[in-house]
């Protein structure tokens, strides 16, 4: 059995993707993006933000990024809590694991003081032992520093712990830090895109994901 069940937030905790994309349409028809720019932005959830408007606009400058950057906050943070509903079955989930002795945490790309109000309002706070976002490191996803993080404060071994995540990005994580990872298709990448990343399993939903985790490590250590 695992001692650590580390979970992405957007796309794997909360139904957040559809809320994302809208607000990220609604800012690139503000700053006159092409449509296949904003077609780009969805898959690129996952990532932090100020990374992703790098990522779809390279030859601009980085005041224009900033400026795109404020504006999706302004717009996503106003409505954070309406726009990031839990997926059925967390709560469940998450007191079957309680009950199991298997630690929860949190890895997100994004900022953790998003991320409090949202598990504070659904009264899913205290299930959570550690709670990382995007201030708490200075390398992201697919880079392993967020696990890294969480292996160092928790006191466990790659071979302890599981990251469920609904990305690539998530599950390339997890490659890199030696670690387990379940695929959930609850996001924006489909069961093809999780696939290259070569997870131990990818499930459809939380059900099936609390399963393979109380099932533990089929490979050897």
């Amino acid at each position: 059995m695992y001692k650590i069940a580390i979970f992405d937030f957007d796309g794997t905790l909360v139904d957040s993707a559809p809320g994302i994309i809208d607000v990220m349409y609604q800012v690139a028809r503000e700053y006159d993006l092409p449509p296949h720019v904003a077609e780009k932005w969805k898959t690129l959830i996952g990532v932090p933000l100020v990374h992703q408007v790098e990522i779809i606009c390279p030859e601009r400058p980085s005041d224009f990024h900033n400026a795109v950057v404020a504006r999706y906050r302004e717009i996503y943070d106003r409505d954070t809590i309406a726009l990031c509903p839990p997926f059925p079955g967390l709560f469940a989930m998450l007191e079957t694991l309680r009950i199991k002795g298997i630690l929860s945490t949190i890895a997100s790309s994004k900022r953790r003081e998003i991320v409090l109000p949202v598990l504070d309002h659904h009264n899913l706070l205290d299930f959570f032992h550690l709670i990382l976002g995007h201030g708490e490191v200075t390398k992201h996803k697919p880079d392993p520093e967020l696990v890294h993080y969480t292996l160092r404060h928790m006191g466990c071994g790659p071979h302890e712990a599981v990251v469920i995540g609904d990305s690539s990005f998530d599950l390339e994580m997890a490659r890199n830090a030696g670690v387990d990872a379940i695929g959930v298709t609850t996001g924006v990448h489909t069961e093809a895109e999780l696939s290259e990343a070569q997870p131990m399993s990818i499930v459809d939903n939380l059900e099936q994901a609390l399963e393979l985790i109380l099932r533990g490590r089929r490979r050897a250590a």
